[in-house]
């Protein structure tokens, strides 16, 4: 398995990425996320963070957090190929934010995958593009060959 270096400026909704982040017992883990929202403005009153990252948690230190990750990532959009080799894939996201959790709300909620990370605090990590372990005949269909 392989990942792609990136950089935090060029997250975009739909990119599938990863990065270490502590979680509130102090441990910092891999996470793997979908990005809905790279870097949206925190509108709470007692803010941690100016900006937040908006996610559907798709791993955990490479560890799968459901197995339902074909019908998330195709009812959060058109899932396209980066990299065929890494096996690096984005979702084209043609929902907004609130479409896309409504319709996944059962998954989510059932999971408890929709994820919200401090900006400031996620972007001292690396960030890459991060290869996923898709279904085998999921990625031939992406492939075009059945």
């Amino acid at each position: 398995m392989a990942k792609i270096a990136y950089n935090w400026t060029r997250v975009k909704r739909g990119d599938i990425i990863e990065f270490k982040y502590q979680n509130k017992e102090g441990r910092v883990l891999r996470r793997t996320i979908l990005v809905l929202e790279p870097k949206l403005r925190n509108q709470a009153k007692n803010k941690s963070s100016n900006y937040l990252l908006h996610g559907i948690q798709l791993e955990v230190s490479n560890m799968s957090t459901n197995t339902q990750l074909r019908k998330i990532l195709e009812a959060a959009g058109d899932v396209k190929i980066v990299d065929k080799k890494k096996k690096i894939y984005r979702v084209e996201l043609d929902k907004s934010t609130k479409e896309i959790y409504s319709e996944l709300k059962s998954i989510i909620k059932q999971n408890g995958i929709y994820r919200t990370y401090n900006y400031d605090k996620a972007k001292k990590s690396q960030v890459f593009l991060e290869d996923l372990r898709l279904p085998n005949d999921f990625v031939k269909e992406l492939l075009g060959e059945n």
